[in-house]
């Protein structure tokens, strides 16, 4: 039984080591071991309790012991489910030197294809200020532009944006706030600290992947079907 029971401990501290320090998400791992860790947590607690009914109280230190770690994994991965943390996070040092190795691959060449869609325009999925959304590519718009909505998704306090900023449309004239994105992620092409408009709420059916983004690249081209942007 305590074999059984150390094994349980090892490979879930393990799983708990990968998930707080390895960067590991609990949506990366399948249920089986999820719902294996909860099944162990049920028989440890079981070995517990009829230890300690016999008056065993030393042995069934192991059993909850078990079941301790066991629900340390579950807690830990429940909270880093959607942001999983390094333990560079806690070293400056290791920090630093992950820093500079993405530095070093965002400035390594880099291309995305994207394929017309029937109506003509190209859309691409993106991730503005590391959330995911739709934009549409549009050299005719100065910056990016998002709908209110998602930039409230990105982080963005709509609330104290002055939407001063006149445009033009089919539709007659709008008016936009200026902001500064973090970051605008397309395929391996990031961007950082890029100039955008926030739109008034209902003025703005898309988001807009404007010039603000596709001058920094090193080359965007229009060829048949298929726009093609490079770093």
């Amino acid at each position: 039984m305590l074999a059984f029971l150390l094994t349980i401990i090892l490979g879930l501290g393990a799983l708990l080591a990968a998930t707080m320090f390895g960067g590991l998400k609990l949506d990366d791992v399948p249920d089986l071991p999820v719902a294996a860790a909860v099944i162990a947590i049920l028989v440890a607690l079981y070995f517990a309790t009829l230890l300690n009914h016999r008056g065993e109280r030393r042995l069934a230190l192991w059993p909850t012991l078990a079941a301790c770690i066991s629900g340390a994994i579950l807690v830990a991965g429940a909270f880093n489910k959607g942001t999983p943390f390094m333990l560079a996070d806690f070293l400056p040092e290791a920090k630093a030197s992950l820093d500079a190795e993405a530095q070093i691959r965002r400035d390594l060449p880099a291309s995305v294809r994207i394929r017309r869609n029937d109506d003509g325009t190209f859309l691409a999925n993106s991730e503005i200020n590391g959330q995911a959304m739709t934009v549409r590519i549009d050299t005719g718009s100065a910056t990016v532009v998002l709908r209110q909505s998602d930039a409230e998704r990105a982080g963005i306090d709509v609330s104290h944006l002055d939407f001063d900023t006149p445009l033009k449309t089919a539709n007659g004239t709008t008016y936009l706030a200026p902001v500064r994105l973090k970051s605008v992620r397309v395929g391996p092409l990031v961007i950082d600290d890029v100039e955008a408009m926030v739109a008034r709420p209902g003025t703005l059916n898309e988001n807009l992947l404007g010039t603000s983004f596709l001058r920094r690249l090193a080359s965007y081209q229009v060829s048949g079907n298929f726009a093609t942007l490079r770093r």
